[in-house]
């Protein structure tokens, strides 16, 4: 036998044996190859028709194979379910968005290629340099800059400030009915149930698809409930001195969102008043202070900063009903009384070495102010002794910056904060002069810079439980003791994919909302 005989035999044996080998696999063929089945099958077809005589016995012989794939496939309803298939996945799901509608936006005509001015020997406004110019020692800057200046000082009404207003009679309805919401006073009860059972009806809290929306155009800076019990009022602010209004029980506005602009910078802090709930205070980085006057749809200014001198408002507690403590950027921490008239502070104390972020009034013993700061230290104040930056009656220390610290609610026997140093610290301030680490928790806190810090809160009625954002995925908002165990947590996978580092909890009712960077709020109720 010669040699190309012998190969010739190979050749054939190994034809025989892919052949049965196919007859096996083709059973449970994917449908990504029955395109490639189905292409060979008809070009088989079509060369067949066209001549049969030129083809050879192998060529022959693919073509049977190729034949009795596709009868297999036929008999087992493949091509048929794969037309199905084809059928289902080309229907796209419309997904649709609650709230603030995204503006159409015009496309602009293509911009020339930008070229270096430096290059060409020119300033930042195109002119030529002098003579004798020197890059190296001259720099000029241009005087076209634009910065975001303060709104007109004065009193604002809500309807002139309106944004995405579907209709002058909508905003005027929703201003007039805005009187309910002055009924309502905060209450700051002890719940009786234990830990257990009061957490079972935070698990029974659901997040739907329709409590999903989109309230302010950019990201969340603060967020607050009012402790209404007939009606769901949800107030935010965003980066760019927006302040939206969700009533959700609404359908009034956008989905029941109605916006406005009453600042131009970052609205750092929202609370309605504790002693007037028709009353909505907001302090923005422009370096003011507003009160909202729900019965008379108004934004009042109550502090107001130089505006040369660029002093940010970042956070706003009630020491009385009518004296606020306002932590201010420089490091400062102004005491006003909304009662003078001139939008001033009555007095001023230096307290921390760089700019606040957050100041809480203890609410028993209101002498007593807890701030956090730029700093590795909290601080706990006493009215009555603040003449110097040293007088502070305890220092809480952190491995970093504090982003927030906060009495609990009912005693202020302990002090929460959360620090960059990824520690979440429960304090003991039963006597605020000698207040110890009671619990150190290990929490991420790192949200980078597109993000809002993470602000732990306490539950407004109880001192052994609050609330954190979390970057944990799948997305999720925590619920932890004050030992720092998670008892449960508020999640939904197909609403919730995002993180919501601001979080707020009404009062008295079963109601969690957290925001987001993108203007979102998701309502758990």
């Amino acid at each position: 036998m010669t040699p190309a005989t012998r190969k010739r035999k190979r050749l054939g044996t190994h034809e025989v044996s892919s052949s049965q080998k196919d007859k096996k696999i083709m059973p449970i063929a994917c449908a990504k190859n029955l395109d490639t089945i189905e292409d060979k099958s008809n070009k088989a077809e079509s060369q067949t028709m066209a001549s049969t005589g030129d083809l050879s016995a192998y060529e022959k012989q693919i073509q049977h194979n190729i034949a009795e794939k596709m009868q297999v496939l036929h008999q087992l309803g493949i091509t048929e379910a794969k037309q199905q298939f084809q059928h289902f996945i080309s229907e796209k799901k419309k997904t649709t968005t609650l709230g603030l509608k995204p503006e159409k936006r015009v496309r602009s005509p293509p911009l020339p290629p930008r070229k270096s001015l430096r290059l060409a020997g020119r300033d930042p406004d195109g002119h030529e340099h002098p003579e004798g110019f020197d890059m190296k020692t001259k720099f000029y800057a241009s005087e076209n800059v634009t910065q975001m200046s303060r709104p007109p000082a004065g009193p604002m009404q809500m309807t002139e400030v309106g944004k995405n207003v579907k209709s002058e009679q909508d905003e005027e309805e929703f201003v007039s009915s805005l009187e309910d919401f002055c009924k309502s006073k905060k209450r700051f009860k002890r719940t009786t149930a234990n830990l257990q059972n009061f957490v079972s009806f935070f698990e029974s809290m659901r997040l739907t698809q329709e409590h999903v929306i989109k309230v302010v155009p950019n990201r969340i800076f603060s967020l607050d409930i009012h402790p209404s019990e007939t009606r769901t009022l949800i107030c935010a602010g965003d980066k760019w001195g927006y302040l939206a209004l969700w009533d959700v029980d609404s359908a009034s506005g956008n989905d029941g969102v109605h916006l406005y602009q009453p600042y131009s910078r970052p609205v750092s802090d929202v609370i309605f008043d504790p002693f007037d709930s028709g009353k909505l205070y907001s302090a923005s980085y422009d370096g003011v202070v507003r009160c909202a006057d729900l019965s008379t749809g108004v934004f009042n200014e109550v502090f107001v900063t130089d505006e040369d001198d660029d002093i940010l408002c970042k956070a706003v507690d009630f020491i009385s009903a009518q004296t606020l403590a306002v932590a201010l950027g420089d490091g400062t921490m102004a005491v006003v009384d909304t009662r003078i008239p001139g939008c001033t502070a009555e007095h001023t104390y230096y307290v921390h070495k760089k700019g606040l972020r957050t100041v809480s009034v203890h609410p028993v013993d209101r002498q007593y102010i807890v701030t956090s700061a730029a700093e590795s230290y909290a601080k706990i104040w006493d009215l009555r002794n603040m003449k110097k930056p040293t007088s502070s009656i305890a220092e809480l220390p952190h491995g970093k910056s504090v982003s927030s610290a906060y009495f609990s609610p009912l005693t202020g026997h302990k002090v929460l904060t959360t620090s960059t140093d990824d520690t979440i610290r429960v304090f003991d301030s039963t006597h605020p002069e000698q207040s110890t680490t009671l619990h150190s928790i290990r929490h991420n806190n790192h949200t980078g810079r597109w993000l809002t810090r993470f602000q732990a809160i306490w539950h407004p009625t109880r001192e052994d439980l609050f609330v954190v954002g979390s970057m944990v995925h799948p997305r999720r908002v925590e619920v932890m003791s004050d030992e720092g165990r998670i008892l449960t947590t508020f999640s939904n996978e197909e609403c919730l994919g995002s993180v919501c580092s601001i979080n707020a909890i009404h009062p008295t009712k079963n109601i969690m909302v957290g925001g987001n960077s993108s203007g979102k709020l998701h309502l758990w109720m």
